[in-house]
């Protein structure tokens, strides 16, 4: 029997991480959750995860590092094909801002995103589908994916 895919959640608010990890546990994921991008980065060169789920906005000034972390994952070769899926709720906050992976590809090497709070379906869909990938059409950034 192989291992379960093990999921690492990067994701400051402890409710939403909790609901983003035991939907993905009810379907067999292993999951490892880190509070802050740096634990994150350190957990997943730790655990080497299959999919990483990266929040936009930490600590309590709200400041937007989960793009740079993006971009420092896809710096690590280590960790550069590790598909990330960004959780975002500019998108709710400001429906006219919509967040893509067709539109920002450019300065944001994620592979999907997701909307905050994630509907635990669409989490789902969306894990597995990055999962099925197997790498992240990002693992050459900044060269433009194939």
């Amino acid at each position: 029997m192989s291992e379960p895919a093990r999921v690492l959640i990067i994701e400051d608010d402890a409710d939403a991480a909790e609901v983003m990890k035991v939907s993905l546990k009810s379907q067999g994921y292993s999951v490892v959750v880190a509070t802050d991008p740096q634990q994150g980065y350190a957990q997943a060169r730790e655990c080497k995860p299959g999919v990483i789920i990266l929040d936009v906005m930490f600590g309590k000034g709200e400041q937007a590092v989960g793009f740079e972390w993006a971009v420092k994952f896809r710096q690590d070769a280590a960790l550069a094909a590790v598909p990330i899926l960004m959780v975002t709720a500019v998108n709710i906050k400001h429906p006219g801002f919509r967040f893509s992976p067709e539109t920002d590809q450019e300065y944001l090497p994620v592979d999907d995103f997701v909307d905050k709070p994630a509907q635990p379906q669409e989490l789902l869909r969306k894990v597995q589908a990055l999962l099925k990938m197997k790498t992240s059409k990002w693992k050459d950034w900044p060269r433009k994916p194939q």
